[in-house]
């Protein structure tokens, strides 16, 4: 077996395409594979697949394949152009490379696997010797093959969180398969167009599979939910650790005020308790759970602002719907007569989001899956020394996020499609 026949082999090079001669540059550590197309081949329109005769060939291009020991090896050809009868003059496409790729598929594939492994574009340049731009372009064409790939498939519980990429209050939107655990898209800011744009990513199918959003009670979320579904509003999930983070706030404000007013008196039976009101009843430490007793059991507006928040919180276990909205209307009414202030503020929130609050009980669904996919994504944005736009903060949660088919036709895949 000559050394072209066996290149020929290694390419897997289909007819009529045939290695025509390879240099060795071993000071430079390059091999130059020339590739040549059988004259009176026909070759088919990349318009419409038709077999056309060549027409002529165009300036010699280059392609980086794999390395071949400490080489980088590089594919010469001067593409054929045909002439089709419908589409005129075209320039063919290579089995070799996508088009307007200046990497051969197999090395793309390379590229992918060692981003995915190294999580840094700088780590992937450093291992095969390639620019940032050459990586980051790599990484938006499997992103945009694994979007097209992904199809219309059922969508049927989301959830939608804000995410800081950037000093000075720079967000972007990401939009959450929580049934996959996986980004399904990304938008600019977190605007009501922002998340507008996230739904008219997905199909109008798919729009109709929606049951449930699960979010913050951001009111641009709310709104471009409420106009841009079928039904929108009835599909509203309110987060509920979210809800309990406003419960928390309003909990350690009521102990801020009433610290204040018991220092003055030269009593301290508030300092350096406020981690304690925190804790849910269960999570209590046991080295704290004697101390936490007699602080509930006094006679404190915060001791019975925390039993406030811990009744609250029963509200998701409730078998029903219908279970739920008894259980917060009466919470409501005993806040209402016995905690005025922070927590009485609170309750009026409460009030007023109601539906979606309990509507948990028919769609049990939460940000935490969501928070999981955040912390993958802050690893990144560590790894990375942060984003300085939108559109790479994008690219690189769909590509390690997406759980997207990334790889070209022919090679494999980190995922089952």
């Amino acid at each position: 077996m000559t050394t072209e026949s066996t290149f020929q082999a290694l390419l897997q090079l289909p007819e009529p395409w045939f290695i025509a001669g390879i240099d060795i540059d071993a000071e430079g550590e390059a091999m130059h594979v020339r590739i040549e197309c059988r004259l009176g081949a026909l070759l088919a329109c990349p318009q419409c697949g038709v077999a056309c005769e060549v027409y002529d060939h165009a300036e010699a291009r280059v392609w980086r394949h794999l390395d071949l020991w400490q080489c980088k090896t590089w594919l010469h050809c001067r593409l054929p152009r045909v002439c089709c009868a419908e589409h005129g003059v075209r320039q063919v496409a290579v089995p070799w490379s996508e088009p307007g790729s200046r990497l051969s598929s197999a090395f793309e594939a390379r590229v992918i696997a060692t981003v995915l492994g190294c999580r840094t574009i700088k780590a992937a340049c450093t291992l095969l010797r390639l620019k940032w731009d050459q990586v980051n372009a790599v990484m938006g064409r499997a992103v945009a093959r694994g979007l097209a790939r992904r199809g219309a498939e059922p969508m049927a519980y989301l959830a939608v969180d804000e995410k800081a990429i950037a000093k000075r209050h720079r967000y972007v939107s990401v939009l959450y398969d929580l049934q996959r655990g996986c980004v399904v898209e990304v938008a600019d800011e977190r605007r009501k167009a922002s998340l507008t744009t996230l739904f008219a990513s997905l199909t109008p199918a798919q729009q109709g599979t929606i049951q449930a959003v699960c979010m913050d009670m951001w009111e641009p979320y709310i709104k471009a939910t409420t106009d841009a579904l079928p039904e929108g509003a009835d599909k509203i999930v309110h987060d509920r650790f979210h809800v309990m983070q406003h419960a928390n706030k309003a909990l350690n404000a009521v102990r801020i005020r009433e610290a204040r007013a018991l220092a003055q008196q030269g009593d301290t039976t508030l300092k350096g308790s406020r981690q304690l009101w925190l804790y849910a009843a269960e999570n209590v430490p046991s080295r704290r759970q004697a101390d936490f007793e007699a602080l509930k059991n006094a006679d404190l507006h915060t001791a019975r602002a925390w039993a406030a928040k811990e009744t609250l919180r029963r509200t998701w276990a409730q078998p029903d719907v219908a279970s739920a909205r008894a259980h917060v209307q009466a919470w409501l009414a005993d806040v209402s007569a016995h905690l005025p202030g922070p927590m009485l503020d609170f309750a009026l929130l409460v009030k007023e989001k109601l539906e979606p609050i309990i509507r948990y009980c028919r769609h049990p669904i939460s940000n935490g899956k969501a928070e999981g996919i955040n912390s993958q994504l802050m690893a990144i944005q560590r790894s990375a020394r942060g984003f300085r736009s939108h559109a790479s903060f994008r690219i690189a949660a769909l590509f390690h996020c997406g759980k997207l088919d990334l790889y070209p036709a022919g090679h494999y895949a980190h995922v089952k499609p």
